[in-house]
Order: C-alpha cells, then structure tokens, then sequence
C-alpha cells in the first residue's frame, strides 16, 4: 500500500493513514493562500479571501468555495468545473470563457458578470441572479436554471438546448440566434424578449409568458406552446409547423409568412392577429377566435 504513515505522541500514540493524494491537496491549498500558486483542484476553499486575485486560467475543479470572497478577483478563462459555488458572489466579475461545466451555482449572484464564451454545461444554476449578465456564445446546454433570474441578459448565440429554465424570468433579454432546442421554458417570463432568428425546436412553452416577445424567423418547429400567452408578439416568418397551441394566446400578433403547417391551435385566440401569407396546411383551428373575431367551427 502507497500510504504514509503518521505518527502523533500525546502520551499516547495515535496512528492516522493518510495518502499522499490527502498530503498534495493540503500543500496546493497552503501554496494556494500564500499565492504562490494560481491552481488548487479539489481543494477545500470555503470562506476564503481572494479578493483582487488574479486567477485568470487557473485549475479551481471541484474545489469547494462556498463562502470565498471574490471582490475584484479575475477569472477569465479558470477552470471551475465540478466546484462548489453555493451562494457565492460574482457579481461584475470577468468568467469570460471560464469552465463551469457541472459547477454547483445554486443561489449564486452573478449580477453583470461577463461569461461570454463560458461553458456552463449542467451547473445548477437554480434560483441563481444573472440579471444583466453578459453571456454571448456561452454554453449552457442541459443547464439547471429554474426560477432563475435572467433580465435583459445578452445571451445572442448562446446554447440552451435542453436547459431547464422553468419559472425563469428572462424579461428582455436577448437572444438572437439563440439556441434552445428541447428546453423547458414552462411558465417562465420571456416578455419583450427578442428571438430573431432563434432556434426552439421542440421546446416546452407550456403558460409561458412571450408578450411582445420578437421572433422573427424563429425556429418554433413541434413546440409545446399550449395556452402560451404570445400577444402582440412578432412572429414574422417563424416556423410553427407542427407547433401544439392550443389554448394560446395570439392578440395582435404578427404571423405574415409564418408556418403553421399541422399546428394545433384549437381554442386559441387569433383576435386582430395577423395571418397573411401563412401556410396553414392541415392546422387545426376548432374553436379558436379568428382575427376577425369570429370563432372557427
């Protein structure tokens, strides 16, 4: 066996085991806090000062950072996958192309912090503040984001697909380009969000809010959008062939040269929307209320 034995005299002998892998995380941390060292995987960080350090592209994977203080620090492009970031602070903070893949973020403050190009694959993100944050390119695939807080957040070309966002409030947020196939979006605030050219195939808009949201040209291919509120939104050119929504709202919206091919739009409101140029072939209107106000057999 590759262990070390240590010896403790107090009166007594004490014999521990310890392995080396135990003695190196130890001296990485002590290396660490006296900066000499910008790496320290798997170390326990908790409560730590790292104010105004530069960590730029540091290893910090797995590390446990619950408590540290990050004012002022830099961590563009570190290595925080695996770490545990529970209510940590990183509010204004530089995590341009930072890897968080897998990081615990639950009820963290990321309030205008810059993670354009960050990969975020899987972090819990729950409940976490990223209002305002800047998160161009970034990768959030299969991400963990309900009931978080994503106002007027720049995510253009950013990746959702698959991300959870339920409950999420993402009010004017941009997201052009975006992608967010296979999201679940259920019940979550999307008003005045723009969408140009965003891809949402298959995605769940269950009650989701999209008042005044701008989806031109959006990709809304077999969406799940029953009794999605989506007055006022532009819809320009958006593809909603085999789209579920029933039960949605539609006032005043902009549907010239969308495609409702097989959509299911049974019981939904069309009041004052507008549908010139549409493909509407095989859709289901039963029951809705047209734009001119009259209900469809």
């Amino acid at each position: 066996m590759n262990w070390i034995r240590c010896v403790i005299n107090i009166g007594i002998v004490l014999t521990m085991a310890c392995s080396p892998d135990v003695r190196a995380v130890a001296q990485d941390r002590d290396a660490f806090l006296s900066k000499r060292t910008i790496n320290c995987p798997r170390c326990d960080l908790g409560g730590a000062n790292l104010d105004r350090r530069d960590l730029t592209d540091a290893d910090l994977s797995g590390a446990d950072l619950r408590g540290a203080v990050f004012s002022r620090a830099i961590l563009r492009g570190a290595n925080l996958s695996g770490a545990n970031l529970t209510g940590v602070n990183f509010k204004r903070r530089d995590l341009a192309g930072a890897n968080l893949s897998g990081a615990e973020l639950k009820g963290a403050t990321l309030h205008r912090a810059v993670l354009r190009g960050a990969n975020l694959t899987r972090a819990n993100l729950a409940g976490a503040n990223l209002n305002l944050a800047a998160l161009t390119s970034a990768n959030l695939r299969r991400a963990f984001l309900v009931q978080a807080l994503l106002f007027q957040i720049d995510a253009s070309g950013a990746d959702f697909s698959e991300a959870n966002l339920s409950a999420a409030l993402l009010g004017s947020a941009r997201l052009a380009v975006a992608k967010l196939d296979g999201a679940a979006l259920t019940f979550a605030d999307l008003a005045a969000a723009r969408l140009t050219n965003a891809s949402l195939r298959l995605a769940t808009l269950t009650e989701t809010n999209l008042t005044a949201a701008t989806l031109l040209r959006a990709d809304m291919t077999g969406v799940n959008g029953e009794r999605a509120i989506l007055v006022q939104a532009a819809l320009r050119g958006a593809n909603l062939a085999s789209a579920i929504l029933r039960g949605a709202d539609l006032f005043q919206a902009d549907l010239v040269d969308a495609d409702l091919t097989g959509a299911d739009l049974r019981s939904s409101r069309l009041s004052a929307a507008k549908l010139f140029n549409t493909k509407q072939n095989d859709a289901n209107f039963q029951g809705a209320i047209m734009p001119d106000n009259t209900v469809h057999p």
